[in-house]
């Protein structure tokens, strides 16, 4: 089926659906204990990232004004699981999986990583943090700002 511009299996929409069902139930709700369970499910991340990850990062990215020759890139950890990375140039955005190396920009539950991605946060900030410093958190924080 055509959806946002492209063709997608109705399996993949079926689950799309799913996930956008339970991030605007917690946009209604908040963080309740059905909400954090449901956030919390792996699926959950891996379509974030591999399914919706790109167009999750376009507006955003375009609120950054990076000029031809910036870029930013940003690791959301979750302890346990493998990194994700976010990363914008010129050329656009990117995400994708890795193995953790190296600082971590922001350090979260699996939860609140999937609400960052999709441009929300807890009610709860101590469910994050970072040690990044204020000007990488804040260009990582607009590039997920998109959705």
């Amino acid at each position: 089926m055509r959806w946002t511009g492209r063709t997608v299996t109705v399996p993949f929409f079926a689950e799309h659906m799913r996930e956008e069902l339970i991030l605007h139930r917690w946009d209604l709700t908040g963080d309740d204990r059905t909400a954090a369970r449901a956030l919390d499910e792996p699926w959950m991340t891996e379509h974030s990232v591999v399914s919706v990850g790109r167009p999750l990062l376009a507006r955003g990215g375009a609120g950054l004004d990076l000029g031809p020759d910036g870029r930013i890139e940003g690791r959301l950890r979750t302890p346990g699981t493998d990194d994700i990375v976010v990363a914008a140039d010129a050329d656009g955005g990117s995400i994708r999986f890795a193995a953790p190396e190296g600082p971590a920009t922001i350090e979260s539950d699996a939860a609140t990583r999937v609400l960052l991605l999709w441009g929300r946060r807890p009610a709860d900030a101590s469910r994050w943090h970072s040690e990044a410093g204020p000007e990488a958190l804040r260009a990582v924080r607009t590039l997920l700002s998109g959705c």
